[in-house]
């Protein structure tokens, strides 16, 4: 991915949603640039060592449920055996 590509999709976002909550240049680093509307948070992300681009749209209160979620089975798979007799 070249960075006038993220620069170009980040122009276009940041006229239609306005200045992100969070945003970091694609330069030797990850290129992010982040807005949050209510419950939704939608993510521009541009891995720095990858050609690829992402735009991910978040339901918070749904990606939180199954964080907790996934703690939950994590914990009782991970969980240490117990003794017999």
């Amino acid at each position: 991915m070249e960075k006038e590509e993220f620069y170009m999709v980040y122009e276009q976002l940041k006229k239609k949603y306005g200045n992100p909550k969070r945003y970091v240049r694609p330069y030797l680093a990850d290129g992010v640039a982040e807005w949050n509307f209510g419950d939704i948070r939608m993510s521009l992300i541009a891995p720095w060592v990858s050609e690829s681009m992402y735009l991910i749209y978040e339901h918070t209160p749904t990606a939180r449920e199954v964080e907790r979620s996934d703690q939950e089975v994590f914990n009782k798979e991970t969980a240490k055996p117990k003794r017999g007799l």
